[in-house]
């Protein structure tokens, strides 16, 4: 008897009414779906990387970005972003990134650096078919946090059509919390030590299958120290990648970091003949001043431009810290805040993000050259440095925080008499339009008073003053650039009242050296005077807080590496500290207890009595 068959819609009717039967036919329908997928997205990858070749045509024009031979959810996240007209880093620097070729690439601040390696970055794991079982695909390297976080926010808005994920790496973070989501992530936005560690000490961080490297500011990168981190990192990644390094100055150990970590690479430069080291739509003035006016310029420029929005140079953190307190009560009628490297990662954050999102309205934010690199603020329409930089190159940094992207920006630099002649010839050495503006005293805001006023209900400002101040005076005596940088020029008792302070603070560094730093005689005490007189100078000194110093190194500040606990408590020179000193072994450990006993003894078989209060001070590392 012939079996009879049942229509294959009655037959898929009976099959549905199981529920096992119906998730089983749900999941071949996806597979189905999957494969039809994946052969429509070989065949859209092929129709792409058959048009590389038209990149290297003497013909090939791009006036926008959907003239390069890009993939359709690149194109459509950039027009989703408002990127339409690629830059002349871009154009340069695409056509041979996007087909595999390292690249070393140098261009203007503000130029579009940004886009120039996120899109090749995309574009390689689009080709290669990634995924998150693929592992990490590629990994971009920047020299500060909030540079990392910039790009990451960059790379989440043109990637998001993208099946990639991201992660971001930065100190201040929780490790663990790093750790946990790394399994699985196809991209990584970094700082180079939290790398480091993570390639250390994360057993689930694999990079066997990195595509692709990115170096970002690798001169800035490398001026901060991270040269050994740097050279550990690309020991441990695969030979076998792209490579691309972007950098605006092409110094030495640029060049040395290129020999190693890229093959056969193709340099472009986008402004290589340019007139002008600095965008041409960016207006530039200097004026000069004394060192104890500056504040009074600062806080009378903010008065002036209420509605604008300001980024303040400073030279340290303890300036930038003092700065932000200060200003901030006073209440200069604007959002105020400040950003340097000793504050921790949510602060640090949060008030980069705050300051970026004003628009239209005004703002200002004291930094140190923590953010002199890369960052883009939205609006920024003024740079105003305080105090001069260390350094032509990070002069033109810091000004390209404004004028980005063909749009206008203004920079004002202060200048003391005797850094103007030596300073300004650089800038125009290096071709640098500056013009001098005068400042009409009479019409300054002074807050001298204000200030010392402030100190009163708020104490902590009046620590903050005298260490800005002590800060201040050791990055001029230790600047590189000495016919810029003159200590002995600087009025340190006018500089202290124009920070506030009733007496000039103690800087037992440079009274060594033989500067002169006004110290008021009255306070000016040797050991042996306190001594016989039982003296404590503990209310003109403070000590500053343990974990509080650890925090103020900032990335920024390369030409400040000496860290004390505390500089104005400190006695006066005496030879047996200098004796023993010279005695201790290097293997056996001396606390300052110990050493400030032995100091004590030495002094009491001189005929000397033992002080009754001995305030303790780091060692000296001058």
């Amino acid at each position: 008897m012939r079996k009879k068959f049942r229509d294959s819609d009655d037959d898929e009717e009976i099959i549905l009414k199981e529920p096992k039967n119906k998730a089983l036919i749900e999941r071949k329908r996806q597979r189905k779906q999957q494969n039809r997928n994946k052969s429509s997205i070989e065949n859209l990858i092929e129709q792409v990387t058959s048009k590389y070749d038209t990149l290297n045509s003497p013909t090939f024009i791009a006036n926008k970005f959907s003239d390069f031979p890009l993939s359709p959810v690149t194109l459509k996240g950039l027009k989703d972003s408002n990127f339409t007209t690629p830059t002349d880093i871009q154009l340069l620097s695409l056509k041979h990134s996007i087909i595999g070729k390292d690249v070393v690439g140098a261009a203007k601040t503000g130029s579009g650096k940004t886009l120039a390696l996120l899109i090749p970055l995309l574009e390689c794991l689009w080709r290669n078919k990634w995924t998150k079982f693929d592992g990490l695909g590629a990994i971009v390297i920047t020299p500060t946090r909030e540079l990392a976080f910039q790009i990451f926010q960059v790379l989440n808005n043109i990637g998001s059509y993208h099946d990639f994920s991201a992660a971001l790496l930065i100190g201040g973070t929780d490790v663990e919390f790093e750790r946990e989501r790394l399994a699985g992530i196809s991209i990584v936005i970094c700082t180079p030590g939290r790398l480091l560690q993570h390639m250390d000490e994360n057993g689930y961080f694999c990079f066997d299958q990195l595509q692709m490297l990115v170096i970002d500011e690798a001169d800035r990168i490398l001026d901060m120290g991270f040269k050994q981190q740097i050279d550990a990192i690309i020991e441990n990644l695969p030979k076998q990648r792209q490579t691309l390094l972007f950098s605006a100055t092409q110094t030495k150990r640029v060049e040395d970091l290129v020999r190693v970590s890229l093959n056969d690479p193709v340099f472009v430069s986008a402004h290589e003949g340019a007139k002008n080291s600095t965008p041409d739509q960016l207006t530039q003035s200097y004026l000069v001043c004394e060192e104890e006016d500056k504040i009074n310029i600062v806080w009378s420029f903010l008065r002036n431009h209420k509605t604008k929005k300001t980024l303040i140079f400073v030279t340290s953190c303890k300036q930038a810290r003092f700065l932000t307190e200060a200003i901030t009560h006073l209440r200069p009628g604007l959002f105020f805040t400040g950003l340097w490297g000793g504050l921790k990662q949510g602060k640090r954050m949060e008030r980069f993000q705050r300051f970026d999102e004003i628009v239209n309205k005004g703002a200002a934010m004291i930094c140190t050259d923590i953010a002199s690199r890369g960052l883009d603020f939205v609006g920024l329409d003024w740079v105003l440095q305080m105090d001069c930089p260390p350094s032509v190159d990070d002069y033109i940094h810091r000004v390209g925080r404004t004028a980005r992207m063909n749009k206008s920006g203004e920079a004002m630099l202060m200048l003391t008499s005797n850094q103007e002649d030596a300073f300004v010839e650089m800038l125009k050495a290096r071709q640098i339009p500056i013009n001098k503006v005068e400042v009409e005293k009479q019409k300054l805001f002074s807050i001298q008073l204000k200030l010392a006023n402030l100190m009163i209900p708020f104490p902590e400002v009046k620590h903050f003053a005298q260490s800005a101040f002590v800060a201040y005076a050791r990055a001029v005596y230790f600047a590189q650039l000495k016919a810029v940088f003159n200590v002995d020029s600087i009025n340190f008792e006018a500089l202290a009242k124009s920070y506030g302070l009733p007496l000039t603070p103690r800087i037992r560094f440079l009274r060594k050296r033989g500067v002169n730093v006004g110290d008021s005689d009255n306070k000016k005490k040797t050991v042996a005077d306190e001594v016989k007189l039982g003296g404590d100078t503990s209310s003109n000194a403070f000590d500053v807080d343990e974990e509080q110093e650890k925090d103020e190194k900032d990335v920024g500040d390369e030409f400040l590496k000496i860290a004390r606990r505390d500089v104005f408590n400190e006695v006066a020179e005496v030879k047996p500290e200098e004796e023993i000193l010279a005695r201790i072994s290097s293997k056996k450990a001396i606390t300052k207890t110990h050493l400030a006993s032995k100091m004590l003894r030495r002094l009491g078989n001189s005929g000397i009595a033992k002080r009754k209060r001995f305030a303790e001070s780091d060692e000296d590392n001058d």
